[in-house]
């Protein structure tokens, strides 16, 4: 059987359905049936039984499918690793991040690339909120998943992988744990805790109101610890409260349309072909995913 019978028969008889077949091959309905045609009058039996409504396998279908799949994606793995190889697809690719809600976004992206990739490791890492661009410049990681905006002459950033909408954490007898909505204005009145070491431009962007009183702290965890005792508040993702429930805390909602992006970021002068090609796998088909928002208490 030449690679291309092969490839007609292990679609359709997944499929069981010609035009799908056709489309995913990117070839006419009319080959298809050629092709199986051509199959039937080598095996000297049919493989499938055809009626107008249905396709099933036969027998000899299902026997010729359990022997091909396994010695095919043998095959397929074997060009896979030889093609990365000599494009210098090698080694272990580490990706850093540093939230829990990332994590969820970043493994399945992880996985289907070791798919695709055969033999290639993706080792994933927690960073710190306090050290957004440590890692990447000690070259800990190979890629960083980050939250926007990042304004650094020495990285690059896209694409966005997570977005979600950015709420207010305040202890749960706050004037302010009852609304349904907070805005910058008011939020500025309060003291609002930081990640130590965060840019300036980046509070600026997410807190873009004059006067305000920042304090900043060692990481994140600290950060919900100084809330929940009543010492301030704190800008955070709209999953804080299922990845980071605490007792006495409470998200309120921001007004208008605020988001925490999470792109990723990478050095460009250190980026190696196996990251390379891992960037080019993690465009989302249908755009970051997008968290809903809403008042939560934990």
């Amino acid at each position: 059987m030449e690679r291309q019978d092969i490839e007609v028969f292990l679609v359709l008889a997944e499929e069981l359905h010609f035009a799908r077949t056709a489309e995913r091959l990117h070839v006419s309905a009319a080959t298809i049936s050629q092709t199986v045609a051509k199959l039937e009058r080598r095996f000297g039996a049919p493989l499938f039984h055809r009626t107008t409504r249905r396709v099933e396998l036969t027998p000899l279908g299902r026997q010729l499918l359990d022997d091909l799949r396994p010695a095919h994606a043998q095959v397929q793995a074997a060009i896979a690793r030889a093609t990365a190889a000599g494009h210098g697809i090698v080694g272990t690719l580490d990706v850093g991040y540093m939230s829990a809600a990332v994590a969820q976004v970043l493994l399945p992206f992880a996985d289907g690339f070791r798919r695709r990739v055969p033999g290639r490791r993706v080792a994933i890492r927690e960073t710190a909120l306090a050290d957004l661009f440590g890692p990447l410049r000690r070259e800990e990681v190979d890629l960083s998943v980050l939250p926007l905006p990042v304004r650094e002459p020495d990285l690059a950033a896209g694409p966005v992988l997570l977005s979600e909408p950015v709420m207010l954490a305040v202890p749960e007898d706050h004037r302010l744990a009852r609304r349904s909505r907070v805005g910058h204005d008011e939020i500025a009145r309060e003291r609002v805790f930081f990640a130590d070491d965060l840019p300036g431009y980046w509070i600026d962007h997410h807190l873009p109101v004059p006067g305000r009183d920042t304090v900043s702290l060692p990481g994140f965890q600290e950060i919900l610890a100084y809330v929940t005792s009543g010492h301030g508040v704190a800008l955070v993702g709209a999953q804080t409260p299922d990845l980071y429930p605490r007792p006495g805390l409470v998200c309120v909602p921001v007004e208008g349309d605020a988001t925490f992006d999470y792109a990723v970021v990478w050095r460009p002068d250190r980026l190696r072909p196996i990251a390379e090609a891992f960037l080019h796998h993690l465009t989302p088909p249908s755009g970051p995913q997008k968290p809903r928002a809403g008042h939560a208490r934990s």
